[in-house]
């Protein structure tokens, strides 16, 4: 069984990247791994470059296994779907595990690359803001319309380029991104360019595709806005503002895709996330104590990771009659 909706790419890669790479590797997979196992790979992937990126010091050989891992995530995320259509086994679980999944990997492949590069400043967090906002207004149109439109410059063209600059920095070393100049600007302000470029169109383009049905998505981007906002103008740490704007991810548009797969249009974006908007906010006015904003920020992260997994567990219950007897799944179910 498998969810149906109209799928509109456009994407300038995918044909080839699918053609000369991954049709020959999903003939090499042993038949006896499943989709969703390819699916958690691509997880594990990504969560192992997270933790690299932070827990060490930007280096060639810290970029170049970060650059690695995040490869084998990209793979392995366009992998599971023809893997799953060759072995019959398409469903909405695994529907929702992979895009699911998508919304959660911004925070270990996007946050994991500033980290990895060491260029963490308010220009990196919009970026990040501007990738959250562009998948979860993907999925929010994907919901409200039963469309799903992928622009020319997609998710893979943004983690192609975002695996370019991992391995050219590990080739040429850490401080190249900063060294590269142009008028005053150096690469990070071109990337910053090119995000809101590419993000711009991405966020635009499903408020104007759904006609006047835009509080929801105002809504996520008041959320993201009020984050960057307290991040630059108050005193939060930076890891912890920038886990709690990717978190917004799986809890908007990760919540859409649920809500739709599962078919209960119940499942919108929790409140929590208007408190987290409220206390950003109030943070970004300086009215509150710098020692606070600590307390309030690592509380927020605490928060909606929590919420996060507990969504994941729920969806992966609701649709639990997919769950293969060999899948690691299964211990999530009652």
């Amino acid at each position: 069984m498998t969810v149906h909706y109209v799928l509109h790419d456009r994407s300038i890669l995918l044909p080839h990247v699918t053609r000369f790479i991954v049709q020959p590797l999903e003939r090499r997979i042993p038949r006896t791994v499943s989709a969703n196992t390819l699916t958690l790979s691509s997880l594990t992937c990504a969560a192992c470059g997270f933790a690299i990126a932070l827990l060490t010091t930007p280096s060639r050989l810290s970029l170049f296994v970060v650059a690695l891992l995040f490869t084998g995530y990209t793979l392995l995320d366009n992998l599971d779907g023809p893997h799953a259509r060759a072995l019959g086994t398409s469903s909405p679980l695994g529907e929702f595990l992979d895009h699911w999944l998508d919304s959660l990997n911004g925070l270990f492949v996007f946050v994991g690359s500033v980290y990895a590069l060491g260029v963490v400043d308010w220009r990196t967090l919009t970026i990040v803001a501007l990738m959250v906002a562009s998948v979860s207004l993907t999925f929010w149109e994907q919901r409200v319309t039963g469309r799903m439109y992928m622009g020319r410059v997609g998710t893979l063209e943004g983690m192609v380029m975002v695996l370019a600059l991992l391995f050219v920095t590990a080739l040429l070393g850490p401080a190249a991104i900063r060294s590269v100049t142009w008028h005053g600007y150096d690469g990070v302000d071109l990337f910053l360019v090119l995000a809101v470029l590419a993000g711009g169109a991405t966020i635009i383009g499903p408020i104007w595709r759904t006609g006047r049905r835009f509080g929801t998505a105002l809504w996520i981007l008041g959320v993201l806005a009020s984050l960057v906002a307290w991040g630059i103008r108050g005193h939060p740490p930076q890891l912890a503002i920038f886990v709690l704007v990717a978190l917004t991810g799986p809890l908007t548009g990760g919540r859409m895709l649920m809500g739709r797969v599962v078919k209960d249009e119940s499942i919108k974006p929790p409140g929590i996330l208007g408190y987290a908007m409220g206390v950003a906010l109030v943070g970004a006015l300086h009215l509150t104590k710098p020692e606070l904003d600590v307390a309030n920020a690592w509380g927020g992260v605490a928060l909606l990771s929590v919420r996060v997994l507990l969504d994941f567990r729920r969806g992966v219950r609701l649709l639990g009659q997919y769950v293969q007897p060999n899948e690691v799944l299964r211990w999530l179910l009652p």
